[in-house]
């Protein structure tokens, strides 16, 4: 008897401790979803969602970086931080009052776009080659009433050539881009020698849209790579050029009829800059000035 007394006061005691540990702390909380998961679902929802749980110290971040009918929605979420971690399971236990930051994707105000149109104006603006021979009587006539010395008239003189080095260079104006244009191999030395001789020059040419990726873990931010002419499946020619981690405002896109979304095969009218040629794959780098649709 006094066995089974005592052995009922053991699970009695046993079943007590059991309920004491299983009693909840009110200020440890579970995320319902991994960070993964909440990646690319709509900040408001998300906020919401975490709200109900019982989290207390939600803020925003804004990516400004959209451009009407791009990929990624107005409001997606690009990466959740909780207390300096972006990665977590669902489960993962949280302190309620965790600093929770949610960055998200929408659309620039349309002061910063109009900002932003200017700036690239500017930039079509000194990139353009210039004939207008007018003004160059004006500063003739500018010289003549100011009695510039003759040092300056030299000076005058010696900085002509680097006026043509603003010159766009195109396959009718410049025999050596039309030469790596026409190439069948996309390691041909003489691309390599345009590069560097042609560094930081201005290139316009026909080309489309033979590959397009995320630039790593971004959503918003790719690599394309853009090969010469039409789109086409066979007969290739030209180096292999790439955009790397461009997004929409870098392309510029113009044309009268911009699509939704651009994406590979898309025919496209480049004007950009030369970067550099990287041999080892082969990959000539070319930063956008503009990008028309064709």
């Amino acid at each position: 008897m006094k066995k089974t007394l005592l052995f009922l006061s053991i699970m009695v005691s046993t079943i007590g401790l059991s309920a004491c540990s299983e009693e909840k702390d009110p200020n440890v909380l579970k995320v319902s979803n991994s960070s993964d998961d909440i990646v690319g679902e709509n900040y408001e929802s998300v906020i919401s969602e975490l709200e109900e749980i019982g989290f207390t110290n939600i803020e925003t971040k804004i990516l400004d970086d959209l451009i009407t009918g791009w990929l990624t929605k107005d409001g997606e979420i690009e990466k959740v931080d909780i207390d300096g971690k972006t990665e977590f399971s669902a489960q993962d236990d949280f302190q309620k009052d965790s600093k929770i930051v949610i960055t998200y994707h929408t659309f620039e105000k349309e002061e910063t776009n109009t900002n932003q149109k200017s700036k690239e104006t500017n930039v079509e603006k000194v990139e353009e080659p210039t004939t207008d021979t007018s003004a160059e009587s004006n500063k003739e006539e500018t010289s003549t009433t100011d009695k510039v010395s003759p040092e300056k008239d030299k000076q005058v003189t010696s900085d002509k050539p680097a006026e043509s080095s603003t010159e766009i260079l195109t396959a009718n104006n410049n025999e050596e881009l039309a030469v790596i244009l026409a190439l069948k191999d996309t390691t041909d030395p003489k691309i390599a020698e345009f590069a560097k001789k042609y560094a930081g020059r201005t290139i316009e040419f026909d080309g489309y849209i033979a590959n397009m990726m995320p630039h790593g873990k971004y959503k918003t931010r790719y690599d394309i790579l853009i090969n010469v002419g039409d789109y086409r499946e066979t007969n290739f020619s030209g180096p292999d050029f790439k955009f790397d981690d461009v997004g929409m405002l870098d392309l510029n896109l113009t044309g009268s009829e911009i699509p939704d979304t651009i994406g590979y095969r898309q025919n496209l009218f480049i004007t950009a800059i030369v970067d550099e040629y990287d041999e080892n794959p082969g990959l000539f780098f070319i930063k956008p000035i503009s990008t028309e649709i064709r």
